[in-house]
């Protein structure tokens, strides 16, 4: 099975981005004591651009370009996600945050069938679908934590990231995936430059919109460092994946981002998963094999 995972890029390549984006999670949910979710979503963005720069000015990009608006959708709503990702992960655990997010092969799913009628899928790998998105399902366990609006936001999250998956795989036949990524990520920083400096000038309190910046120490910059890079190794390898493989057979491969994060709990010490639990995790590890085969 794992030869098999390594020789389907698109798979291995989706593996590695949960597996990137499951720790990048957890640092930020610890962060999140400390910091703003706005302030977090700088972070996220600020310090992968520069790399990227860097990488485009040493080796240009060679695309056909001719579709900007591609490149600004995938840039709106990388930001747009970015806010309702960490928003919700600083209200809600980590788990329960990121199984949100892995609801989004359901929203491919359904926005593919009118934005991208060539992605069509086999009766096979329909139903490998059902299963994993029973299997998030069964994970899905939320406490009384969190109000409607918390929740809500998590919603949003898994949809803004389906529509972010079709954006890329359509903005990648015209640009450098560099540049979809830099849109991505330039959009984030601009936009939460724009709220740190509304809530802290003007003297907004933290919300979905607005954050107070506050100085992090230097142990707290390293950390901001580590998320940032981790951040842009889930792009990276996404990209890639979008490269290789179809978007919705990507995205249920992402769904061992919960595995991972549960995974990540359990090593923090927050207790090992019930048997209903564990039994979610095995339908998503198995339907995101299954499908990946084409069957």
């Amino acid at each position: 099975m794992l030869k098999r995972i390594y020789s389907n890029k698109g798979v291995f390549f989706m593996l590695l981005s949960s597996l990137c984006f499951a720790i990048m999670s957890a640092i930020a949910k610890e962060m999140s004591h400390t910091f703003s979710s706005i302030q977090l979503v700088f972070f996220r963005s600020a310090v992968g651009l520069p790399f990227l720069l860097t990488s485009l000015y040493r080796k240009p990009a060679v695309q056909a370009g001719g579709k900007l608006y591609f490149i600004i959708l995938r840039g709106l709503l990388g930001a747009f996600t970015l806010y309702c990702l960490f928003y919700t992960l600083e209200h809600l655990g980590l788990s329960l945050t990121n199984t949100y997010g892995q609801a989004f092969p359901l929203f491919i799913a359904v926005f593919s069938f009118f934005l991208l009628p060539n992605e069509g899928l086999s009766s096979k790998q329909v139903l490998f679908l059902l299963i994993g998105f029973f299997g998030i399902l069964l994970i899905f366990q939320p406490g009384s934590g969190g109000s409607l609006w918390h929740h809500s936001t998590g919603i949003i999250y898994a949809m803004g990231t389906a529509l972010g998956y079709l954006a890329i795989k359509e903005a990648q036949k015209y640009y450098d995936s560099r540049w979809v990524v830099v849109s991505f990520m330039g959009a984030g920083l601009i936009a939460s430059t724009l709220s740190l400096l509304t809530g802290t000038l003007g003297g907004f309190e933290n919300s979905f919109v607005t954050g107070v910046w506050v100085q992090p120490s230097l142990a707290e910059w390293i950390w901001a460092l580590v998320m940032g890079l981790l951040a842009l190794g889930v792009q990276y390898f996404t990209t890639q994946a979008l490269l290789n493989e179809k978007a919705s057979i990507v995205g249920v491969v992402g769904n061992s981002a919960v595995i991972f994060s549960i995974a990540i709990e359990v090593v923090l010490g927050h207790g090992f998963p019930d048997f209903i639990t564990i039994l979610g995790m095995g339908l998503i590890v198995w339907a995101g094999y299954a499908v990946s085969r084409r069957g």
